[in-house]
């Protein structure tokens, strides 16, 4: 018996039934994370987990030990393939290369002050079970609950104070431990490509135009020293994926990408990495366009410069020299119709570097 969690995707989430040549020949469902026998005239597809938790290592059809990803038209006609979303509520088709990222934040339960709040409810605990996001929701929800009375609502935020004082000092600590600290900032809109807009404070940015040429916004404030980390949030009207990372200096040509240059660090959200080039770079993490938070880690004490989508750290993408000099600018490129919005104000994740 195969776990439900390793098998493949059901036959009818799909919009098209012409799935035969994409089936998993042990869990006979649509193969996830497809592997393809090399057997001489066979091809059998199985998930990478179903054939790893089977007993039997070879193929199931022919005598061969050799398996490898698909590759090529298979592999686009694969990824493209309208799978709905399976959170009920949503249902919302998509590709199937898509699908994962997706479902990591459709499938995640909202904050009971959602609609003040716009997040998620957090992935541990104790904001987990409590369904909630932050300590800020947590003291909303008990003033709420202890409305009309007020000596209950002083106790309340007489507890959250001493709480504070208490976390204050174990926080000061690892700023001088690590070099760390609370990022602040917000794009330049002195320093934006052509077309680019800003709202929400200059925390948003957006570009919609007829060419199809980057354009590059950064940011108002520099970082020059210790460790920053800041997100970004996927816009939903975003069709070209975005380049986003940090740039030595802000002298830079705001109307084509800051990673041309040997100056410019990126992500790439094609899962690609970009540095000194426009059209090549490094294979790295997974894909991010419309869908998704993105992290962002510059350590300048240790040269690094690492990212993490919905949560899962994708490893370190640069190591340099480059990133230990000041001063450094975030920075994001965006292509003919694309957007994102900055999330600042967080402490580092601890499995950031």
């Amino acid at each position: 018996m195969f776990s439900t969690k390793i098998q493949g995707y059901e036959l009818n989430r799909f919009t098209a039934q012409t799935l035969d040549q994409f089936k998993c020949d042990i869990c006979q469902k649509v193969a996830r994370e497809p592997i393809e026998c090399q057997g001489a005239e066979c091809g059998v597809l199985y998930c990478t987990s179903c054939h790893q938790a089977s007993q039997n290592r070879g193929c199931i059809k022919c005598p061969s030990t050799q398996f490898g990803k698909i590759t090529g038209a298979l592999l686009r006609l694969y990824n493209n393939q309208q799978i709905r979303c399976s959170n009920a509520s949503c249902l919302k088709p998509m590709n199937l290369c898509d699908i994962d990222q997706h479902e990591k934040i459709c499938l995640r339960v909202k904050c009971l002050n959602h609609e003040l709040c716009q997040e998620m409810a957090g992935a541990t605990e104790p904001f987990k079970s409590m369904q909630i996001c932050s300590n800020i929701c947590k003291l909303t929800n008990q003033l709420w609950e202890s409305a009309g009375d007020p000596k209950k609502q002083y106790l309340v935020l007489t507890q959250y104070f001493q709480q504070l004082k208490q976390e204050l000092p174990i926080r000061q600590q690892e700023v001088q431990q690590t070099g760390s600290s609370i990022t602040q900032f917000r794009w330049d809109p002195s320093k934006c490509g052509q077309g680019i807009t800003l709202s929400n404070h200059d925390l948003s940015v957006f570009l919609k135009e007829s060419a199809y040429m980057f354009r590059t916004v950064i940011a108002k404030e520099p970082f020059m020293s210790g460790v920053h980390y800041w997100e970004i949030e996927a816009d939903n009207r975003t069709e070209n994926e975005l380049k986003i990372g940090v740039c030595q200096g802000n002298q830079i040509n705001l109307n084509s990408a800051f990673c041309d240059t040997q100056n410019g660090f990126a992500y790439y959200g094609l899962a690609q990495l970009r540095n000194g080039s426009n059209a090549s770079g490094a294979t790295y993490g997974k894909r991010f366009k419309k869908e998704g938070i993105l992290g962002v880690c510059l350590n300048m004490n240790a040269g690094t410069l690492s990212f993490a989508i919905n949560g899962e750290f994708m490893g370190v993408a640069f190591r340099t020299e480059q990133l230990k000099k000041a001063p450094l600018y975030a920075a994001v490129a965006l292509l003919h119709c694309a957007g994102c919005t900055l999330r600042v104000g967080m402490p580092k994740p601890n499995y950031m570097e």
